[in-house]
């Protein structure tokens, strides 16, 4: 009964959006407006003609997405779509012209000046790990293990995946690991916590005493003249759960401070030990990569390719849906419905809404939020062929190569709760029928994305998605209400 009050409201919009065009250009014909159509011959009237169209849907893994972080996956456990595991390379920013204080300069009574050593001692590095959610079983415990880089820094330059290699970077030898033993935290139960200035909130906190050896080698490093002469000295780390696998933490900062001393000379009364402490920061200078592994993957892929009413799109690089839209067929159709002589006409398309209907519920208290999947709050759809050079060259939406659309929450007949997506591919449509007509099919993706914009609401960057998110969606296969593209398009006389 939904689904048949939702076509009956389309179909009802579309003789509206119809009977409106017409009435207006109708009405808009200059001086003798009052005359109406009535004036217009046959070959002048503008011709609108309203449509629906199939496309067709299917499941496709992501190997992997291009990386930006601003928050990072860590951990290990299962979801509706099989297991995730999340670990961190990171470097650390260098602060540039940073000295460990070494010496004392005072002036004597006769004028000179007299230099006294310090002698600083590093006590011991602490790394520190800043969270304010987590995906999964809050009241389990996971371990979390560091180790060095030792292999190969990241580079300023390349585009970093998060499928890459790990051993290109660390060789995981036992001599690499840098905490003496795993720090076992408890996601809901924090031993520690900061305060954020950024979200007015105390942030929960982990703190990773990292060995004694790697405290002194590290504090050896007396070389902050530049970014690139830091890296050479110390690669960056590596950050991994081995234990626990029932929860991955969005770790939102990483900091690693360097606790020292040194004893201050007085002249006339006892030395005075100083106590200081220097971080090194993981910010935007520096280079960060989140790694995802599915190791299931392939296995449930195949699993819910067999769901004929359902697709999917799972977060973070898992599962896209694909979707085809036969192009052949909608030109064949429009110039059936505009007549032999459509070759004289310029062919507009009006509107060409594609609507992803979302299969989602609310939490309830027979089902609590760590055993549920939100949708995305933002879905792209794009050219299959056009995802990388969207994301690597940092693009923005245009309509005919990419359509952003927000989840919208809306009620129907029955004031039961929907939710979808909209995309408007008329300006789409249009450019393939002036520039590229001769292609039989095109192939978007569905992917799940981060949008950024001003206070005023205009967008400034997108990317996709990093957190763990699972969007249902009605398919094109679908029993009830497949995924279809309604479409109104017009043509007026070109010659005239």
């Amino acid at each position: 009964m939904t689904v048949y009050w939702k076509r009956m409201r389309n179909n009802w919009a579309f003789a509206i959006a119809i009977l409106a065009y017409l009435v207006c250009f109708c009405n808009c014909t200059g001086d003798n407006s009052s005359t109406g159509g009535s004036i217009l011959s046959e070959e002048d009237r503008i011709k609108v003609k309203s449509d629906t169209f199939g496309v067709a849907s299917a499941l496709d893994s992501c190997k992997a997405i291009a990386l930006t972080p601003d928050s990072f996956l860590l951990g290990e456990c299962e979801t509706h779509f099989g297991a995730i595991k999340a670990d961190i390379l990171t470097q650390l920013a260098c602060p540039e012209g940073f000295q460990y204080p070494t010496k004392l300069a005072s002036v004597s009574e006769n004028g000179d000046t007299i230099y006294r050593d310090l002698k600083p001692t590093v006590d011991s590095v602490c790394l520190y790990l800043y969270y304010n959610t987590w995906y999964g079983d809050g009241s389990t415990p996971l371990g979390i293990n560091v180790y060095e880089m030792d292999r190969q820094t990241l580079s300023s330059n390349l585009r970093y995946e998060s499928n890459l290699q790990l051993t290109d970077y660390c060789s995981m030898d036992e001599s690499t690991r840098v905490t003496t033993y795993s720090s076992i935290i408890v996601p809901n139960s924090p031993t520690d916590s900061s305060y954020s200035s950024e979200t007015e909130k105390y942030i929960s906190t982990i703190c990773i005493k990292l060995s004694d050896d790697f405290a002194k080698r590290f504090f050896q490093i007396k070389d902050f003249s530049s970014q690139q002469a830091f890296n050479e000295q110390f690669k960056g780390l590596y950050i991994c759960t081995d234990f626990g696998g029932s929860n991955v933490l969005y770790i939102k900062d990483m900091v690693m401070t360097v606790f020292y001393h040194f004893t201050m000379p007085r002249p006339s009364t006892t030395d005075s030990v100083i106590y200081d402490t220097k971080s090194f920061y993981v910010n935007e200078e520096v280079r960060q990569v989140n790694r995802y592994l599915y190791p299931d993957r392939d296995k449930i892929l195949q699993q819910y390719s067999h769901v004929k009413d359902t697709n999917y799109v799972v977060s973070p690089a898992n599962i896209y849906t694909l979707l085809s839209v036969r192009m052949d067929s909608i030109f064949s159709r429009i110039e059936d419905q505009l007549g032999d002589d459509s070759a004289l006409y310029s062919v507009y398309v009006n509107k060409a809404n594609l609507t992803v209907d979302v299969l989602y519920s609310d939490a309830t208290t027979d089902r609590p939020r760590d055993s549920w999947d939100s949708p995305a709050a933002n879905m792209l759809l794009i050219k299959e062929d056009y995802i990388d050079t969207f994301f690597s060259k940092n693009e923005l939406p245009t309509d005919t190569n990419a359509i952003v659309a927000s989840l919208v929450t809306s009620v129907d007949t029955l004031d039961n709760l929907t939710y979808s997506y909209t995309y408007d591919l008329s300006k789409l449509l249009t450019k393939q029928l002036r520039t590229n007509k001769d292609v039989d099919e095109l192939r978007f993706a569905l992917v799940p994305v981060a949008v950024s914009t001003t206070t005023s609401g205009s967008m400034t960057a997108i990317k996709q998605l990093q957190t763990i998110s699972t969007t249902r969606i009605r398919s094109a296969n679908n029993s009830i209400d497949p995924m279809d593209i309604e479409v109104v398009y017009c043509s007026f006389n070109r010659t005239r």
